[in-house]
Parts: structure tokens; C-alpha cells; sequence
């Protein structure tokens, strides 16, 4: 017997177009009517995903950054594996070293240098947050 589905979102749940679709939907409400707990996954941070709770009536965990941290519908931490800060400076350095724009997610904000970086407009559409603004990047002082 099924008790579990795990669905992507981007591509899955939602369109190209970051729309979700009645069909996703339906299949929400077909899958709990049946006793089976939907839960989602995506690359998005865990927020990020927080506008699919309500229309999908979530009671699954969501699992955001691909993994990295499982929350509860209600945005409660279940558990996080983050990179160690040392990882994550050296990979933001090179990131800028080599002429690229950086990002940072924590558990509560997304931070990046410019507000009109490259994919800075159509992540925070996705998401359906703003990000925070700190162009000389305090993440990397040591």
C-alpha cells in the first residue's frame, strides 16, 4: 500500500511558467482522499515553495535546497544539513574570483550583492520573496 508520494515542483507541480496547475491540485486532494501523504521537493529554499501549502493542503514534510533541509508545512525545521561555513566562503570566493555573482541562502533570508544581478528578478519571482541586499557580502569575513 502507498502511504507516501514525493513530487518535484518545477516541472511537476508548477509550469515553465511557475503556474500551478488544477491538475496538480486535484491530484493533491485525489492522493489524501486515498490516505496518502503528498510531500514536495525541489532546489528551492523550503519558503520558497511556501505559496504550494495551502492550494496542495500539504501535510507532508517539504524538502528544500534538494535535501538540505526538511521543514513542516508550517515552515518548522525538521532537520538541515548545511555547508560548513568555511565550505561555503571558499565557494562564494571562487564564485567571485572567477567573475560570476553569488547568492546565499540561509534559513531565514536570501542574500545577494545587487539587486539587479543576472536572475535576481526571476528567482525572486519563483520564489515569491525578495531578496536582501548586502553588497559587500559580511558572509565572507573571517
Amino acid at each position: 500500500m502507498i502511504r507516501l508520494v514525493i513530487a518535484d515542483v518545477d516541472g511537476t507541480l508548477v509550469t515553465q511558467e511557475k503556474v500551478l496547475t488544477k491538475d496538480a491540485i486535484a491530484a493533491a486532494q485525489e492522493l489524501r482522499a486515498a490516505g496518502v501523504t503528498l510531500a514536495v521537493t525541489s532546489g528551492r529554499p523550503p519558503r520558497g515553495m511556501q505559496m504550494l501549502i495551502e492550494p496542495l493542503r500539504l501535510e507532508g514534510q517539504i524538502a528544500g535546497f534538494n535535501g538540505g533541509v526538511y521543514v513542516n508545512p508550517d515552515m518548522s525545521v525538521v532537520e538541515s544539513h548545511l555547508l560548513a561555513t568555511d565550505v561555503a566562503r571558499e565557494a562564494i570566493r571562487l564564485i567571485l574570483e572567477k567573475g560570476l555573482d553569488a547568492w546565499l541562502y540561509t534559513p531565514d533570508e536570501w542574500l545577494v550583492r545587487k539587486k539587479d544581478a543576472p536572475h535576481v528578478a526571476r528567482e525572486a519571482w519563483t520564489v515569491k520573496f525578495e531578496a536582501r541586499v548586502t553588497p559587500r557580502m559580511p558572509w565572507l569575513a573571517r
